[in-house]
Parts: C-alpha cells; sequence; structure tokens
C-alpha cells in the first residue's frame, strides 16, 4: 500500500514534468497559440488531473456534456487548457483553492474530484484533512464534516494509511486558549476587532470571544497546514461564498501580511473564476487591486 509520503514524492513529480512541459510550450509560442492548441494542452492537463497521461477525464460530471458538448471544448480550453498552465501560482496551491470553494459549495461530485486531484499534485493526506476542517468554520460544519467523509473514501480507496492527528488539549485554560487565538488573528490583522462599524453587542463580543478561543485559537494554530495555505484557503471559501464586504478585503490583506503575493493572489482569483463564477472572482480582483495601492502595500 502507498504511504502518503510515497503519493505526495509521486504525484508532484508526475505533475510537475508534465505542467511544466504544457505550460512551456504555451509560453514560448503565446501570441500564435489558437483555440485548437489550447484544447489539446487542456486535454493533458485533464489527462494528467485523471491520475496519469493518457488517461481520460472529462469532468467530476461527465454526463452533463452529453447535453452540452460544446462546454468541454470550452472548459477544457479555458479552465485546463489556459489557467491551470498559467505560472504565478504552485499547482499545489491550485488545488487547495478549488477544494476550498468546492466544500464551501456543497458540491460532493466535486469535492470527491478535488480531493483526488489534490493528491496527484502533492497536497499531503493531512493537509487536505486540514483544509476540510477550515472548511467546517469558513463555511459551516456541514461542508467541511461532508468533505472529510468523503476524504476518508477517498483514502480508502488509494489505499492511503492515514493516521488522523490529534493535537486539540483540552486541558489548557480558556484564557490561554484566548491568548493563543489572539496572537494568531493579530498577526494577520493587527486591528483584530476592526470589522466592527459600530460599538458590538454583548452578544457579538460572546461571539468574538468564542472565535478567538476555537476559530483562531484551535484551528489556526494546529499544525499540518502552514499559516499561508490556510489564508488562501480562507480566501478561496469567502469568495466562493459570493462576499464582497469588508471581510474580503480584510481577508485578502491579511494574505499579503503572511507571504500570499500580489501575483498568487491574481492567479487565486483567475484560477477560481470558474469554479466559483467569472463575476465574484473579477469583484474580487477588483478589491485585490485597489488595497494594493493602500500605504501598507505599496
Amino acid at each position: 500500500m502507498r504511504t502518503a509520503r510515497d503519493l505526495d514524492v509521486l504525484g508532484r513529480m508526475t505533475f510537475y514534468v508534465i505542467l511544466n512541459e504544457a505550460t512551456h510550450r504555451l509560453e514560448a509560442n503565446r501570441t500564435l497559440t489558437t483555440s485548437d492548441e489550447r484544447f489539446q494542452k487542456g486535454k493533458e492537463v485533464r489527462s494528467l488531473l485523471a491520475g496519469g497521461a493518457g488517461r481520460s477525464f472529462e469532468g467530476s460530471l461527465p454526463s452533463a456534456y452529453e447535453l452540452a458538448p460544446d462546454m468541454y471544448k470550452i472548459t477544457t480550453e479555458f479552465l485546463y487548457g489556459t489557467v491551470w498552465t498559467r505560472e504565478g501560482l504552485d499547482p499545489k496551491y491550485r488545488a487547495m483553492i478549488t477544494l476550498s470553494a468546492m466544500a464551501a459549495q456543497r458540491t460532493d461530485t466535486q469535492v470527491r474530484s478535488s480531493i483526488r486531484v489534490g493528491l496527484d499534485v502533492g497536497v499531503s493526506p493531512d493537509e487536505i484533512v486540514e483544509v476540510l476542517m477550515m472548511a467546517s468554520f469558513n463555511a459551516g460544519i456541514p461542508a467541511g464534516h461532508r468533505g472529510l467523509a468523503i476524504a476518508k473514501e477517498v483514502f480508502e480507496e488509494r489505499g492511503i494509511q492515514y493516521k488522523p492527528t490529534e493535537v486539540y488539549d483540552s486541558s489548557i485554560s480558556l484564557e490561554e486558549r484566548y491568548r493563543m487565538g489572539f496572537e494568531r488573528h493579530s498577526e494577520l490583522m493587527p486591528d483584530v476587532f476592526g470589522y466592527h462599524t459600530t460599538e458590538p453587542t454583548p452578544e457579538e463580543k460572546e461571539l468574538d470571544e468564542l472565535m478567538t478561543e476555537y476559530y483562531w485559537g484551535s484551528i489556526w494554530t494546529r499544525p499540518g497546514l502552514d499559516i499561508k495555505s490556510r489564508a488562501i484557503c480562507t480566501l478561496a471559501s469567502t469568495v466562493a461564498q459570493g462576499r464582497y464586504d469588508n471581510v474580503i478585503r480584510r481577508t485578502i490583506e491579511a494574505s499579503l501580511r503572511v507571504g500570499v503575493t500580489r501575483t498568487e493572489l491574481m492567479e487565486m482569483f483567475i484560477h477560481l473564476s470558474l469554479y466559483v463564477g467569472v463575476m465574484p472572482a473579477r469583484a474580487a480582483m477588483n478589491i485585490a487591486s485597489s488595497i494594493f495601492r493602500a500605504p501598507e502595500f505599496t
């Protein structure tokens, strides 16, 4: 049976070799790229995401293309032949944000496909579990727990011997957990409670305390997923839910503070365009562009 480490190494090696070849061919002749060339490159990437060169992959719901065959051509050209082969965002991040967005939208079939793709491009089983634990807070318990159940099925079908990570220590006092959460929250957002536009009610303050103790103090401080990846997954979930308010602005700012580059942010929104809708993705790009001009990030 394959170990998680074997899967990680083999997946990343295979993916990078084929994807880099496709990307370099695209970059070398970008001005002459045709729809047919994009389609052929898209088929290569689809094949790779199915588990290896030579395999056939027509999406997580291939029956949809029986009614709309043109959509197969369009998505193959747009998403796989153009977006997935773009430079500026590691394929591993692409897989993580896709999974985060699919979990937020509670699409079981696409969640399953995204977990498989993640494993194939080098996302470890531990990282997949942590991404879905994040989804429980970012998109709700039904989204996260359903995703975890599907992940267990995928691990089993692939023969992955997964040992769960148990690090939550209930003996830690609530005061200490709050302190841990406040410190982590402050690292991303120095004005921790800056999202309040008016004096919060007692009930709002109580929820803030719970969020600090459990979301920031118990989830964001866990091992298994670095802080940059957590920021990226949180932002993907936020965009998938159609948030255009202060929450997304603060999440973009937080991402920049923990090492997500401008290029990675913009590539992330381009990547999400067909997964969450072109308008939500474009709106997020516009918000990010305005943040880039702020004194802190210029």
